[in-house]
């Protein structure tokens, strides 16, 4: 399923959209589906089954056995095109729309995750075909898909504490790792890559951040009020790493902290940053803080909107008219 759940749960997911869906080639069209009046051609459907069709069909097989392949693929993306379509009627019924500074701040979040700046998310699209704005686009309609399943389902759904402790009952946190878990918080203001005067306003915003820091203000504070990331209203949780996956300049930064302290400004390629090391977790069970509690309440929460939005979905599709013609 393609649908991008609740932005909450956004981050965990902005992987995927990698993965956006262009048109290919040149198809001689034909109807393959009709949503509610609404055609899809053969060509759109080809789109969004190409890169499957890539990776399910080789040189090494006959003509027979691609076409074979292909039209197995295509019969099985059909239904999420129609899913797709279908929500697309629903966002424009409920007249939702994303601005530009929801999707630049998503953008973000996608950057920090995947530890890349903009420009070198930029060469990685320009490396597989598509276009910065083809993906801008695409990671705009993936929000209106978020804050369509909030809008039919979102207030359904409650994850008590007990749900939360029958999870870690059942499924306890473990640092199956020799080595040491870094758990991390950080602190980063952005700027603009080639603006010298955006670089220089971030670097003023880290310093005041960081002075608030010296003067004893609470990490979680003083995160939600200078980071320019959505983890900073999340008290800048970061994550926890071992030394091995961390960058070197970040390494460097945190490697001879103690828990409870902060390290100096970091230069990074995602901004000006400041970590802190919350605690350290040795190898074995783990008992869970309150950043993995938040992580496990998630989980179950995106769990749950699953379910009610495939139930949702389900009555959608009964209530439409339908016609597949492949």
């Amino acid at each position: 399923m393609r649908y991008i759940f609740p932005l909450t749960f956004f981050v965990a997911l902005a992987v995927l959209t990698f993965e956006a869906n262009p048109a290919y080639g040149i198809i001689v069209d034909r109807i393959a589906a009709i949503v509610n009046g609404d055609v899809i051609t053969l060509s759109e459907l080809e789109g969004w089954a190409q890169p499957l069709i890539q990776k399910y069909t080789n040189e090494k097989m006959s003509k027979e056995e691609i076409e074979t392949k292909r039209q197995e693929i295509l019969a099985q993306v059909l239904p999420e095109l129609i899913d797709e379509h279908l929500a697309q009627e629903e966002v424009e019924k409920l007249g939702i729309k994303v601005g530009n500074q929801e999707t630049e701040r998503t953008l973000d979040q996608i950057c920090e995750d995947n530890h890349i700046t903009r420009n070198e998310l930029s060469a990685k699209l320009a490396s597989e075909g598509h276009t910065f704005e083809e993906y801008k686009k695409e990671l705009k309609q993936q929000i209106e898909r978020a804050e369509l399943i909030n809008a039919q389902v979102r207030a359904k759904i409650v994850i008590t504490d007990e749900q939360v402790n029958e999870y870690l009952k059942e499924q306890p946190l473990k640092n199956s790792s020799n080595d040491p878990l870094y758990i991390m918080q950080h602190i980063c203001t952005t700027f603009e890559e080639d603006d010298p005067e955006s670089r220089e306003k971030a670097r003023r915003r880290i310093e005041e951040a960081c002075n608030a820091l010296k003067e004893k203000k609470d990490f979680e504070e003083v995160a939600r009020r200078y980071s320019d990331l959505p983890s900073g209203q999340d008290d800048g949780y970061l994550g926890a790493f071992t030394l091995k996956e961390m960058a070197s300049s970040v390494k460097q930064a945190v490697v001879d902290l103690k828990p409870g302290d902060f390290s100096n400004i970091v230069d990074t390629s995602v901004g000006w940053q400041i970590f802190r090391l919350k605690e350290i977790v040795q190898s074995g069970q783990v008992e869970p803080n309150s950043a993995q509690i938040k992580e496990v309440r998630k989980k179950l929460y995106r769990k749950q909107i699953n379910a009610q939005f495939e139930e949702w979905l389900n009555k959608l599709r009964s209530k439409s008219t339908i016609q597949i013609l492949l």
